[in-house]
């Protein structure tokens, strides 16, 4: 893609020592704070041909930039046309699967909590009067998007027993959903996903259904998942806040989702493990490597 690149530099990112002689190995080492702003983020990546970002203003910054390489350790970023910061001489690549298990982990404890309802009977004080919950045996479960993350969460809803389909791009969506008890949405941002499951998919879901998220709100409607658990339709659900500040609890959309008692939500930390972390890290400096070496990996294609 590029001659090879001599300059490297990071932005808020704290390397390990392996890592820094890995990269160090191929040129010029920067290790620079997190930008403050686009201008920032600018400033500090002048001339480089390979920039490591923790995420801070990248993507406003990415049509701005030309020549250059970049890699984040982590998954989504957000909507960006490839095909456009390609004409500039821009590739991105993600950390695709790192934080994989770490995201499965949290989806099926949700889908438990959904279903059985533990959660209020955990550390219980008073006594509780009998009732019969749903097993996940048999349920039928509808995972929309099946890429790294959404088809090993296939794997282990076929593991607790449930009957599992993939939505896949030209399907009837409507048509698809309407007899799932599980709805899993695992949509990557771009075009084609935008808002794909709307108020008219809610609605149009049997009774008793349940929703689970852990990608943006770019690919849904909450305020259509909220009208169908209000109309009776879907019966509750589970969401973690991305891209919203990890642990952040004050933004708006956390305080929407919240104040659905229905609605289990988190403030984005499906993903937040030392294992998730750790794998991300390893797979953004993979992906320098194999940029050196005329292989690129994980670069992304949207638009």
């Amino acid at each position: 893609m590029f001659m090879t690149p001599k300059k490297i530099i990071t932005l808020g990112i704290k390397l390990t020592d392996e890592h820094k002689k890995r990269l160090t190995s191929f040129g010029e080492l920067k290790e620079l704070e997190s930008p403050t702003s686009v201008e920032d983020f600018l400033s500090k990546t002048k001339n480089a041909h390979v920039i490591y970002s923790n995420g801070d203003y990248l993507l406003e910054s990415l049509p701005k930039l030309k020549n250059v390489f970049v890699t984040y350790p982590y998954v989504e970023l957000g909507v960006f046309n490839s095909e456009e910061l390609e004409k500039n001489g821009v590739f991105v690549a993600n950390s695709s699967g790192g934080n994989r298990d770490s995201i499965m982990e949290w989806v099926m404890y949700m889908t438990l909590s959904l279903f059985r309802k533990f959660r209020d009977k955990v550390r219980a004080t008073e006594n509780i009067s009998f009732e019969l919950q749903e097993s996940l045996q048999g349920k039928k479960v509808l995972i929309v998007g099946h890429g790294s993350i959404g088809s090993q969460i296939g794997v282990l809803c076929k593991a607790f027993g449930m009957e599992v389909a993939f939505f896949e791009r030209g399907d009837n969506l409507l048509l698809s959903s309407k007899n799932s008890d599980l709805v899993i949405n695992s949509l990557n941002c771009n075009s084609t996903s935008k808002n794909l499951l709307n108020e008219q998919f809610f609605m149009n879901l049997k009774n008793g259904c349940y929703y689970i998220t852990f990608v943006r709100p770019w690919t849904y409607d909450i305020d259509g998942l909220i009208d169908s658990i209000d109309a009776g339709i879907v019966a509750g659900a589970a969401i973690d806040c991305d891209p919203e500040s990890f642990g952040d609890t004050k933004n708006k959309f956390y305080q929407k989702a919240i104040s659905n008692p229905k609605i289990l939500v988190t403030p984005h930390i499906a993903f937040s493990t030392k294992q998730a972390s750790a794998n991300g890290r390893e797979i953004a400096i993979q992906n320098i490597e194999s940029f050196f070496a005329s292989k690129p990996q994980n670069v992304l294609k949207k638009k």
